[in-house]
């Protein structure tokens, strides 16, 4: 919460329509759906966090700010030597690594992009 008072104000309401989260750039607002349990809001959290340092305009603005703003929370969320260290435990299942790592299965995935991009984050 502290990361995203860097960048605006947080709050918690009902989202309707599936939504999770969002970022209102208008109102410099981080709006979280407050039925979500702890892994899901830390994980939305980062997600917003990130739509909110690019100023990002809208829900789901774009396929490219989406991605951006996946790998930037998995950044937020995952180190490259804890994420090793679950890649070798649970063999690469992302359903055991997103346990291990308390974030939910997409956020494994933006961290294997982001690994993918710069290769030097890989922990031998």
């Amino acid at each position: 919460m502290e990361e995203a008072a860097r960048y605006c104000r947080l709050d918690e309401a009902r989202l309707h329509d599936g939504k999770q989260g969002v970022y209102i750039r208008q109102k410099n607002l981080i709006l979280l759906d407050s039925r979500l349990c702890g892994v899901q809001r830390r994980c939305v959290l980062a997600h917003e966090i990130s739509h909110a340092r690019h100023l990002d305009a809208g829900c789901r603005c774009d396929r490219w700010a989406e991605r951006r703003a996946d790998i930037e929370a998995a950044a937020m969320l995952i180190s490259p030597l804890e994420f090793a260290y679950a890649e070798a435990v649970y063999d690469g299942n992302t359903i055991g690594m997103a346990r291990e790592l308390n974030v939910l299965p997409w956020a494994i995935e933006a961290f294997r992009e982001r690994l993918h991009d710069n290769p030097n984050l890989v922990v031998q």
